[in-house]
């Protein structure tokens, strides 16, 4: 990278505009399985004025137009949008920013972020932003993926790149990626925000594949810092890495199908009368 050096956000979004359409064929098969759930804890039903931000291929918004809502999604990533708009074409879609929503103070009747807090520079305004956006009584729902210590797929990748990487790679500094994965951590800011009836709960979401190597596939096309950490390795580091995450994909094997545990975390809040 030559010149000024980009921020987390840019780079967030610049991968995810590139990644578009095979993010939502890779990591939209896990976080599809999530849709209901959510959709249910923001009680969704027909003619809920719906927002979903991050909304990435659409799944969520495209859930809830199937519902009968009045369906919008955001995204930062142009492509994202793109790819959202042909894959759902009853909900309507648009560029936007999660911290500074384009939206009247009390428009929606239901918020999500499925998987978003995670990359943004400023979750908490986000959040601040989802809270502003809701008719008073709305309901606000997010979901992260849940500790490497439960998740196999972070597990595996993390023990990795610890063991055999250099993790001292110049890329700007990034928000924890686990914070909301907590719940008192959750429970906390929601409330803070101004959110009552808070709960936190597990969804136990699981990818199925029949290769190990579908692993880095999904490495590649479904997330942007850690390829970007990969990218960024030397040969030989690399290829060990490469070796490590082969080997604890392969201890998951079972009669010729890899089955990873992917658990989530659901955060649901209500915005007071």
């Amino acid at each position: 990278m030559t010149g000024e050096q980009k921020s987390f956000k840019q780079l967030e979004q610049e991968g995810f505009h590139a990644k578009a359409h095979a993010y939502g064929n890779y990591v939209g098969a896990i976080t599809a399985q999530a849709v209901e759930p959510v959709l249910d804890a923001v009680q969704t039903t027909q003619n809920t004025h719906f927002l979903d931000v991050a909304t990435g291929p659409g799944y969520f918004a495209g859930g809830a137009a199937a519902r009968g809502a009045q369906a919008v999604g955001v995204d930062f990533a142009p492509n994202m949008v793109v790819e959202a708009t042909q894959r759902f074409p009853n909900a309507t879609f648009r560029q936007g920013d999660a911290e500074a929503l384009d939206f009247e103070t009390g428009t929606f009747d239901a918020v999500t972020c499925p998987f978003g807090l995670l990359h943004f520079a400023d979750a908490d305004q986000a959040i601040a932003e989802a809270f502003r956006v809701l008719k008073p009584g709305g309901w606000y729902a997010f979901t992260v993926w849940d500790t490497p210590d439960k998740h196999d797929f972070f597990g595996i990748i993390l023990d990795a790149l610890q063991t055999h990487g250099m993790m001292d790679i110049p890329l700007p500094e990034a928000p924890p990626i686990f914070r909301f994965s907590d719940p008192l951590e959750s429970e906390r800011v929601l409330t803070e925000a101004g959110f009552t009836d808070v709960r936190v709960e597990g969804l136990p979401l699981v990818w199925e594949t029949n290769a190990a190597e579908d692993l880095l596939l999904l490495l590649e096309y479904g997330t942007v810092r850690t390829q970007m950490l990969l990218q960024m390795q030397p040969e030989d580091h690399l290829k060990r890495i490469y070796k490590a995450i082969y080997e604890g994909a392969s201890r998951l094997e079972r009669d010729g199908r890899f089955v990873f545990s992917w658990p989530a975390v659901m955060s649901v809040g209500r915005k007071p009368l």
